[in-house]
């Protein structure tokens, strides 16, 4: 699709506007790459016809948007399956106080409803996030990250003292990774484990911005070898490079958690590492399309012992697995392939 195709002005809502985060680089403005399509970054809709808001854009002021502009609205995360509490009870206050609405807002779940409504299509990132959001909007669409700034890396073994073992993501996620450590401890016992975490050096405390603290304090006393490494694209693949085998725990107790996608463990797939993941209903899907599930989800510490020290053991195996995982994030997670969802994206508007 091209700029001619869609025939409109089209402006972004960022989440930063040196388009620095994760979500700018690899959704929208990504798309927008691939396909030669300027676009301009915006507050308002007075000068553009489609406008596309990422998941931070003032929802007070775009429920508003006149009819006669196209809203394309973007919410990656399992917004709608986030359990009540005081937390969720003061996000819209939260919200205003964080300068992302301009006024509180007592019930931000009735917002959110209330921006489904007026986007003309929702993009999602998971089919179960799109069958509940049918309930508000039917044009939607769910569409994965795009990961082009991921190289491809071939899978390879390792010849290394003890087992290099790799996760990623932000510090707000790191409790996640306290299920695996009493597998991780026993692994250590046969042969020296490092746990290499790829994140924030500094973790905010609130609301991914406030109140930062020393990511190293929060995993001092995990009493496994850790080595931290501050996040970007070049680093992950540099740490990737040195590792044997990538793990993507999930809090399956937590409905929001569970409703992520699984581009974690298809970051990993490009960078050529079998990867060790809790069994989320997306990361099944993933695996069960290269036919390994039985072998890297858990849902059980045992899982998680048995999985973890059987690929310790079988390089052979962590190098098959880790072969037909890239195939998939090749072919069925393509690049072109979910670009072709953006433009259905369009062409329904």
């Amino acid at each position: 699709m091209t700029r001619g195709e869609i025939g409109r002005n089209l402006g972004y809502v960022p989440y930063d506007l040196r388009l620095r985060r994760p979500a700018d680089r690899r959704r929208f403005p990504r798309y927008a790459a691939m396909r030669d399509l300027p676009f301009d970054l915006v507050s308002g809709w007075d000068r553009h016809d489609v406008i596309v808001l990422s998941s931070i854009a003032d929802f007070t002021k775009w429920v508003e948007a006149p009819s006669d502009r196209g809203v394309v609205l973007d919410l990656p995360d399992a917004f709608l399956d986030e359990r009540a509490g005081m937390r969720t009870r003061g996000r819209g206050f939260a919200k205003w106080i964080g300068g992302e609405l301009s006024r509180p807002v007592v019930r931000y779940r009735r917002l959110v409803e209330r921006m489904l409504d007026r986007a003309d299509v929702v993009v999602c990132s998971t089919d179960e996030q799109a069958e509940k959001l049918a309930r508000y909007t039917q044009n939607v669409y769910p569409i994965l990250d795009l990961h082009g700034e991921i190289e491809c890396v071939p899978p390879r073994l390792h010849e290394t003292d003890g087992l290099d073992i790799v996760w990623e993501g932000l510090t707000s996620t790191l409790p996640a990774v306290q299920q695996v450590l009493p597998a991780l401890r026993a692994l250590s016992v046969s042969g020296g484990v490092r746990l290499h975490l790829v994140t924030d050096l500094l973790a905010p405390r609130y609301m991914n911005r406030f109140r930062p603290r020393q990511t190293i304090d929060l995993v001092a006393e995990w009493g496994i070898d850790i080595r931290l490494h501050q996040w970007s694209a070049d680093k992950l693949a540099e740490v990737s490079s040195i590792s044997d085998m990538a793990i993507v725990p999930v809090d399956l107790t937590d409905p929001m958690a569970v409703g992520k996608p699984e581009n974690r463990m298809r970051i990993f797939w490009r960078l050529g590492l079998p990867v060790v993941a809790s069994r989320s209903p997306s990361n099944l899907r993933a695996a069960s399309l290269a036919d390994v599930e039985g072998q890297v989800l858990c849902s059980s510490l045992e899982d998680w012992r048995g999985a973890l020290e059987s690929l310790s053991s079988r390089p052979e195996d962590r190098l098959a697995i880790a072969s037909a995982c890239q195939t998939v994030a090749l072919t069925t997670y393509s690049e072109q392939s979910l670009a072709e969802r953006w433009d259905k994206v369009f062409g329904s508007l």
